[in-house]
């Protein structure tokens, strides 16, 4: 009678268009009866071949091979299953390797299997910063010291972290070290951005010389968030219109009414902190509303206006960051036509109508907003004309609204330089922004300038 491990061989010779693939697993000389040693799919498709070591395991309908007697006889002594799938035409044969290992001999982490290990880090910190709150990872056994090998296998997206030796600092994809005292620590390989990964988990693998021998731990990483992020507007410009349907706008309204909304502005912030807004031009026709953006009518303008606006957002994080471009918001505004009145034909009446209709109007319109680039070195020297304002007509003089640190304006509409230019001193924007009132005998109007 043939030896059953020809028996085996035979049997695998016997089958056709077959493949193979291979499993390790190791288990504890003391595991019970009712071990459940490794699970396969497709159970309906499987059997465990007889083999020499057959009688101490058996497969279950659910695909999984379990331990059927007291495996200690097997300790150090390599253990080969063989589960066959039959897939049709074609089979698969999986080789189980099993080892078993004397408990005391097994290499296990130090950390407690039931807790979750957690570190964190701040998002932009240097490459090389280790992970704070992790403690020392070290795997050892109870009764035989031999060189150790750690390894990252699993969870290391886009080879974030590296391992470090506790003992000499060195950096490596494969520690290995002897000195029970040791262990590895894990730090960053890169900078991480919360914004794309704001979690990690990390499967680290101790390993003894023989391959054989080995141990798993989880760590998860949570990268805390930092504001480094500034909001920015969805659009670049907003066109909103009250009571004129034939202009297009991001949003029209046809009738007016005091404190309703005329549209939104929108600013997102990828830290995901709340944003607020707030107008940078001043206008007694809108306000704006700081938590959500919405802009609403407060004044209605007696005649046809169209307005340039600035708007900015910041988050509520301290500090505090300013979208590093203002939106800006085109309001125009048509007044609804006046009813028809009828006349009386008497001609006092029409002496009357006649003298209203001729009775001069002031008016305010907004001209459109001047950019101008200028260098430092354009500011030095106070009282310099920097730029002339250009006169519709001769009537027209100007005068700076608000009080401005560095220009003024003179009636002929030469600005000058008040102080010195200072670039670090301009803010974020690096800008000179000022209104400028124009005035004559028939019309009034503002000009907002603006100095890059």
């Amino acid at each position: 009678m043939w030896p059953t491990t020809h028996i085996l061989a035979l049997l695998l010779a016997l089958v056709t268009n077959s493949s193979s693939k291979t499993v390790s697993s190791v288990i504890p000389h003391d595991a019970h009866p009712g071990y459940s040693v490794k699970k396969f799919d497709h159970a309906e498709n499987l059997k465990l071949l007889d083999s020499d070591f057959s009688q101490f395991f058996t497969m279950l309908h659910d695909g999984s091979i379990m331990t059927v007697s007291d495996v200690s006889p097997l300790v150090n002594h390599p253990v080969d299953l063989v589960v066959l799938e039959n897939k049709g035409n074609a089979s698969t044969t999986h080789l189980l390797k099993l080892y078993v290992l004397d408990r005391r001999n097994m290499l296990s982490f130090k950390t407690d299997p039931t807790e979750e290990i957690v570190g964190r880090i701040r998002e932009n910190s240097p490459t090389g910063t280790r992970i704070a709150g992790l403690p020392l990872l070290q795997a050892s056994t109870d009764l035989v010291s031999a060189p150790v090998t750690y390894t990252i296998i699993a969870g290391n997206s886009a080879n974030s972290f590296e391992l470090q030796d506790s003992l000499t600092g060195d950096v490596l994809p494969n520690v290995t070290i002897s000195d029970i005292r040791g262990g590895v620590n894990v730090i960053t390989s890169q900078v991480l951005d919360r914004e794309e990964a704001s979690r990690y988990i990390l499967t680290i693998q101790a390993v003894d010389p023989s391959g054989v021998n080995r141990a798993l731990t989880n760590v998860v990483i949570e990268v805390e968030d930092e504001n480094d992020n500034s909001p920015v507007f969805t659009q670049k410009v907003y066109r909103f219109v009250v009571g004129d349907d034939s202009i297009e706008g991001d949003n029209v309204t046809m009738a007016w009414k005091r404190f309703s909304s005329i549209g939104k502005v929108e600013a997102t912030d990828a830290d995901g902190d709340k944003v607020v807004y707030k107008l940078a031009t001043p206008t007694n026709f809108l306000v704006i509303v700081p938590q959500t953006g919405d802009l609403l009518l407060s004044q209605e303008p007696i005649e046809e206006i169209e307005l340039e606006l600035i708007v900015e957002a910041h988050d509520l994080r301290t500090p505090s960051r300013t979208s590093p471009r203002p939106a800006q918001v085109i309001f125009h505004f048509k007044p609804a036509e006046s009813s028809k009145v009828e006349l009386d034909l008497d001609f006092q009446h029409l002496e009357e109508v006649e003298l209203h209709r001729t009775k001069r109007r002031v008016t305010r319109a907004v001209r459109p907003t001047k950019r101008i680039e200028f260098t430092e070195t354009d500011g030095e020297t106070d009282g310099r004309v920097v730029f002339q304002l250009e006169k519709e007509t001769d009537r027209e003089t100007f005068k700076i609204r608000d009080e401005n640190p560095w220009v003024t304006v003179d009636p002929n509409g030469s600005v000058r330089v008040k102080k010195k230019w200072d670039y670090e001193e301009l803010g974020p924007e690096k800008t000179i922004d000022f209104w400028v009132t124009i005035t004559n005998a028939e019309k009034g109007g503002k000009s907002h300038v603006s100095l890059i």
